[in-house]
């Protein structure tokens, strides 16, 4: 009778797909990093199609980073004909998240842009606009890691906190340097809360 070899759990399967399609390692290097022998995941890839998932992946990345690229190029054309205040601050915030993603990758670190800003207690209206400042930054920093998640919801919810941010700072003159620091309304702190 001949004995049946040992069964791998899926988890371990999608997890060496990933490895291979996603993160581009060798068979070898696979093999290590999953416990599994290099024959097993050399058949894995065979039967699961993993070198065909690995080039459309890699494609697909491609052409994000490029479309990426595109449409920071279009924010700055736009923002050069309106001079919008609104579109001013978000392609300001793109470019510096930009220009950190980049520096991350020269250096070999993947940004953790969730945990790059401290929760900041909200007390005032100039505390309220800082936060919520904070929260899109936080937020764009998160699509432009992972462009995935780029959808129409996340650009709405980045619209909708730019124009609170935009009508905060003109009705509390929040920007000039004597504004007064004055309480918030539950109103306002509501949509603050819903839009973090």
């Amino acid at each position: 009778m001949k004995r049946k070899g040992r069964e791998h759990a899926p988890e371990t399967v999608w997890k060496a797909q990933e490895l291979y399609c996603v993160a581009r390692l060798t068979f070898r290097e696979v093999a290590k990093q999953s416990g599994v022998a290099e024959s097993t995941v050399k058949r894995w890839a065979v039967k699961h199609e993993w070198r065909d998932k690995r080039e459309r992946i890699a494609r697909a990345e491609c052409d994000i980073r490029a479309d990426l690229v595109l449409a920071r190029s279009e924010m700055i054309k736009s923002l050069m004909k309106s001079k919008d205040a609104q579109t001013g601050f978000a392609v300001a915030s793109l470019e510096n998240l930009a220009i950190k993603q980049a520096e991350f990758q020269r250096a070999g670190i993947i940004a953790d842009v969730a945990t790059q800003y401290e929760k900041r207690p909200i007390g005032s209206v100039k505390d309220a606009v800082l936060a919520l400042r904070e929260a899109v930054e936080k937020k764009l920093g998160l699509l432009l890691a992972s462009p995935d998640d780029v959808n129409f919801k996340a650009i709405a919810d980045i619209q909708k906190a730019l124009k609170l941010l935009a009508e905060m700072e003109a009705a509390h003159n929040v920007n000039q340097e004597d504004a007064p620091n004055k309480g918030m309304t539950a109103d306002l702190a509501a949509k603050i809360r819903e839009l973090m």
